[in-house]
Parts: structure tokens; C-alpha cells; sequence
């Protein structure tokens, strides 16, 4: 060996200044997808809570319409927030809005009162005025059921609305 010449020795550790520097890095770009991954869950269960919303809505308007099309007489109230259905074999039942619940009291079977669907308004939120549950149509061989639901959500107030058109087979 030379005697001018030193012996070169290679260190392949992390210094600590390296350490703070990818920290910091990792730091901020957390801190950059915190707003995004926020939005994604604010999203995810707005979306959740409105497809519950639909099904419900669609279970509901399907029992109306399934039990409708089998009555041989059906009669709106006044109010058009109820009808009235009578089945062939004479047993009678009823759909109706009572304090933004939807009851059903079927003709057939041993429950006397099932709860359909709550939230049911009868108002448009858009403009406020009062649309008919239940409408007879002119030649009474017709009836169209509406319905908005609302609901609460974390992100709001969301509102989901179904309308129906049953033509009626035995009258």
C-alpha cells in the first residue's frame, strides 16, 4: 500500500436527516388524501342510505301493486291518502298514510297491520304542494300510487320518489 493513498470505507446506513425527510414526505401526502378518502366515505354512505331508500320504496310500491291488481273493487278516500281494495273471495283490506307511515292492513293472513314504509310524504319538496297518494283514474279502471320518501341522512335530507300506474284487472 501507498503511503499518500486512505483507505476508503463506504457507510450504506440511513442517516437521520434522510429520516425526517421521507417522514415529512409520507406527512404531507397523507395530509393530501385525507380530503379524498373524507369525500369517498361521505359518498359511500349517502349512496348506501339511498339505494336502502329505493329498495324500500320498491318492495312497498310492488306489495301495493301486486295486492291491487288482484281486487275486484278498490276506492279512494277523500283525502286520496288511502284506498280500499276488495279481494274476490270478499275479504276487504287497505293501504293508507298515517303520520308518514304507510300501513298496510291486509285482506288475507293473521297480521292485522303492516308498517310498508316510513317517511312518506305527501308534498313535493320541490314546490310544496300536496299530490295525491292514491288516484283514481276517470274511467276507474286505473289508479296511480305515488310516493316520496324522506329521509335523514348524515349528508342531508335525501328524497326518493316512485310513482305507479295499476291497471285494474278485475273490475
Amino acid at each position: 500500500m501507498l503511503t499518500g493513498q486512505r483507505k476508503r470505507t463506504t457507510c450504506l446506513a440511513i442517516t437521520l436527516v434522510e429520516m425526517l425527510v421521507a417522514s415529512a414526505v409520507m406527512v404531507v401526502l397523507l395530509m393530501a388524501l385525507m380530503p379524498v378518502l373524507s369525500s369517498s366515505v361521505r359518498a359511500w354512505h349517502r349512496n348506501s342510505q339511498d339505494t336502502i331508500t329505493t329498495m324500500d320504496l320498491t318492495l312497498a310500491m310492488r306489495r301495493i301493486v301486486s295486492e291491487l291488481r288482484r281486487a275486484k273493487s278498490v276506492s279512494v278516500s277523500g283525502s286520496q291518502t288511502q284506498v280500499t281494495y276488495v279481494l274476490p273471495s270478499g275479504a276487504s283490506g287497505s293501504f293508507g298514510l298515517s303520520y308518514e307511515t304507510l300501513k298496510w292492513h291486509p285482506a288475507e293472513g293473521p297480521v292485522s297491520t303492516v308498517y310498508l314504509i316510513e317517511g312518506v310524504v305527501p308534498t313535493d319538496p320541490a314546490t310544496g304542494t300536496t299530490y295525491p297518494l292514491f288516484q283514481l283514474g276517470a274511467n276507474g279502471r286505473m289508479l296511480t300510487v305515488r310516493l316520496c320518501v324522506r329521509r335523514q341522512t348524515p349528508a342531508g335530507v335525501r328524497y326518493q320518489r316512485l310513482q305507479e300506474l295499476v291497471v285494474l284487472r278485475n273490475r
